[in-house]
């Protein structure tokens, strides 16, 4: 595997990675009229644009707090992404978040998302953020279980309203950055250049 941090041309990939795994992850936790509402090609195209959107805004920035990685199979393909930045919540400076983790089905239980996380929380903790914090549908057992296997605990509750339909969710936490870091033996200095192949 090699993860790396997304470029500008890395939105169509994202756009596929997240509508594919989100429809097949979220099949049965949310309803069928939410998750397949917006046609498969329209759905591709919207996540695009605004894939591309955000990648300009954070390219543009001199030193962005945001960040996006980007793991690739041995062909080089992009099959799975992380973003994290700044709590979007109402939270210390010192919380980081991972926005968005999503790896293609075929890929998961490889490691691939566990080295996405560390890839997050290495950018983020040179920053001063020196606890993690990633939220997921309550529902998603499979979810939950990584974040677990991590180090994750449930820290509080919540709900994601998604085209009017309130969906309960669950944020786990990590207290300590560096200690997620040192337990996986990845120096955050790795992030400068990405993390790496295996």
């Amino acid at each position: 595997m090699n993860i790396r941090l997304a470029q500008l041309d890395d939105a169509h990939a994202l756009a596929r990675v997240i509508v594919d795994t989100g429809r097949t992850a979220h099949k049965g936790q949310v309803p069928d009229e939410v998750l397949l509402k917006t046609p498969l090609d329209e759905a591709y195209a919207e996540s695009e644009r605004n894939w591309t959107r955000t990648l300009r805004r954070i390219a543009e920035e001199a030193n962005p707090r945001e960040c996006i990685y980007v793991v690739e199979d041995e062909g080089g393909m992009v099959v799975g992404f992380a973003m994290g930045g700044p709590s979007r919540q109402d939270m210390p400076e010192h919380t980081g978040e991972v926005y968005a983790l999503y790896v293609c089905p075929e890929h998961q239980r490889h490691g691939f998302g566990q080295r996405l996380v560390l890839a997050v929380s290495a950018h983020l903790a040179p920053m001063g953020m020196t606890t993690l914090e990633i939220g997921c549908l309550a529902v998603n057992t499979p979810a939950r279980s990584f974040y677990e296997r991590l180090g994750g605990r449930v820290i509080r509750e919540s709900e994601f309203d998604q085209d009017g339909i309130m969906l309960p969710t669950v944020i786990y936490g990590w207290v300590d950055i560096e200690m997620l870091l040192k337990a996986s033996q990845i120096p955050r200095e790795a992030s400068q250049q990405g993390l790496g192949s295996d």
